[in-house]
């Protein structure tokens, strides 16, 4: 887990984070779209949100997948 990761989930325990990532995925959310909602509910940096998402359990079957997570998450960003 990286340490923005871990800081970030102070308030909110890992595993229930994980959970809320899961139902968003199964709602259809993108990754890019869960970054959003990680920034807006955890009140962290892009760049921890990001960490967050990636390093969920809900998208680790899509983590090969990320490559344009970067640009999507920027693209998001600017609409907060």
């Amino acid at each position: 887990m990286s340490e923005a990761h871990a800081n970030s989930t102070t308030l909110v325990d890992r595993a229930d984070w994980d959970a809320v990532l899961r139902q968003l995925r199964a709602d259809g959310f993108s990754p890019a779209d869960s970054i959003k909602v990680t920034r807006a509910v955890l009140h962290v940096s892009l760049g921890e949100a990001k960490a967050i998402v990636h390093e969920s359990s809900a998208w680790a079957d899509a983590r090969d997948g990320f490559d344009g997570l970067h640009d999507d998450a920027e693209r998001v960003a600017r609409q907060l």
